[in-house]
């Protein structure tokens, strides 16, 4: 298996006003801490849904694209 070979993220995405969205419904993320200095920790209100994202991907969050 290739270890170059990143996967998308398809969780979240970086909104156009700089918060960070939940892709399955576009609400924007609360954010509720961090877990051991490794992860933040978000919850959604729109899916009462917790989202979990590692520090090492933030850089790869995807941008949405103007509507």
């Amino acid at each position: 298996m290739d270890s170059s070979v990143e996967a998308g993220i398809v969780t979240v995405y970086m909104a156009l006003d700089g918060g960070l969205h939940h892709s399955r419904c576009s609400q924007r993320l609360s954010l509720h801490g961090q877990r051991a200095g490794l992860e933040l920790d978000f919850y959604c209100l729109a899916c009462a849904e917790s989202v979990t994202i590692p520090f090492c991907v933030l850089e790869r969050i995807p941008i949405a694209d103007v509507a």
